[in-house]
């Protein structure tokens, strides 16, 4: 069999969307043929990762968070005919490359599968007025008629809200994460967040993190926050971090290889993440809970399903006193946090099967 993947980016550009779909890729390419076409903020070119073949075209322009390329159409009906592709999988809700393989494969009456990637599309800026444009108009073109697949429980709410029906495919965990060993002893006051440091990321709550951490250094002097993630914002937040007098506190690392993740998780005591409404799932948070570290995350989207409060790790509003107090209890309860990093690495069970 033949298929063609369609994604906005792809591994290891990217996040999560990029993640699961390399995942699903690399799965589907070991009895059949399996091409990607993406965009790409490097050089343009043709990558082979294991048995895929990766097409990574430059855009002409990238609009808020969406590549845009022109010839797109035409070079995915040129491929169509190319190779003759059974299968098209398409990767959303990052629009125009979804939405261009959604009308080709309904020009070549061929199957698409839509993988949906997010809760909110609306996330509190000025594209929010595009995203409800795009809600209203071309998205719905885009997922008439095709069978959809949403990675979590919480986006399949949203979508069927929309009048499409989705079945659930979680994210898949890398077996790395799997099978390494969790370090139990874990003696500095470390916390982790992983995640996008971009614009349209600030989702993700990064400033409220760094807002937290000047409690928690009331406490413990010695705390110390990993971020692990690159993005148009880094500098905003390395300013933001010197403003705020933490720069003995914070250490950015950049991108990080698989293996110096898996490290760091092992060395970190707690993973925060306190996402809004916009996080579709939270692969990291399953990546942590493997390597036995708990995690300090918020009451949105899916995390609510991930995480059992008390016994994984804990939940928080978005209120930089309550995620400060949280942290701290953990850090400061060894007992505790040791029992939660086991419990959690017997929890994901349920997510990897």
């Amino acid at each position: 069999m033949k298929i063609l993947v369609v994604s906005p980016y792809f591994y290891p550009e990217g996040g999560g969307l990029e993640r699961y779909a390399y995942e699903m890729a690399k799965d589907l390419s070991v009895q059949n043929e399996v091409i990607v076409v993406c965009s790409t903020k490097e050089k343009e070119r043709i990558d082979r990762i294991d048995n895929i073949k990766v097409l990574r075209k430059k855009p002409d322009l990238i609009l808020s968070n969406t590549p845009i390329r022109f010839l797109l159409p035409f070079e995915l009906l040129s491929l169509m005919k190319k190779k003759d592709f059974d299968l098209i999988i398409a990767h959303t809700p990052v629009s125009f490359f979804a939405d261009v393989a959604s009308l080709v494969a309904k020009l070549l009456k061929r199957p698409i599968v839509i993988v949906y990637h997010t809760g909110e599309l609306k996330k509190g800026s000025w594209v929010d007025l595009l995203a409800i444009l795009y809600e209203k108009t071309l998205e719905k073109i885009t997922l008439r008629d095709v069978k959809a697949i949403s990675v979590s429980r919480y986006v399949q709410r949203i979508l069927w809200k929309k009048g499409f029906y989705s079945k659930v495919k979680y994210p898949k965990l890398n077996e790395d994460f799997l099978y390494a060993q969790p370090n139990i002893k874990r003696k500095d006051n470390l916390i982790l967040f992983v995640g996008q440091l971009g614009r349209f990321h600030r989702w993700k709550n990064l400033e409220l993190v760094l807002r937290a951490l000047i409690l928690i250094r009331k406490v413990l002097p010695d705390i110390k926050l990993l971020v692990i993630g690159k993005g148009d914002l880094e500098d905003y937040y390395k300013r933001l971090t010197k403003d705020l007098n933490l720069e003995e506190n914070v250490e950015f690392l950049g991108y990080v290889s698989k293996e110096k993740l898996i490290e760091t998780y092992k060395l970190a005591k707690l993973l925060v993440l306190p996402s809004s409404k916009s996080e579709a799932f939270g692969i990291v948070t399953l990546e942590a809970l493997a390597l036995g570290t708990p995690v300090v995350v918020s009451k949105m989207g899916e995390f609510p399903v991930i995480v059992e409060e008390g016994k994984n790790g804990t939940l928080v509003s978005l209120n930089e006193k309550e995620l400060a107090e949280k942290i701290l209890f953990l850090l400061t309860n060894e007992k505790t946090r040791r029992k939660m990093g086991i419990i959690g690495k017997k929890s994901i069970k349920r997510f990897i099967s």
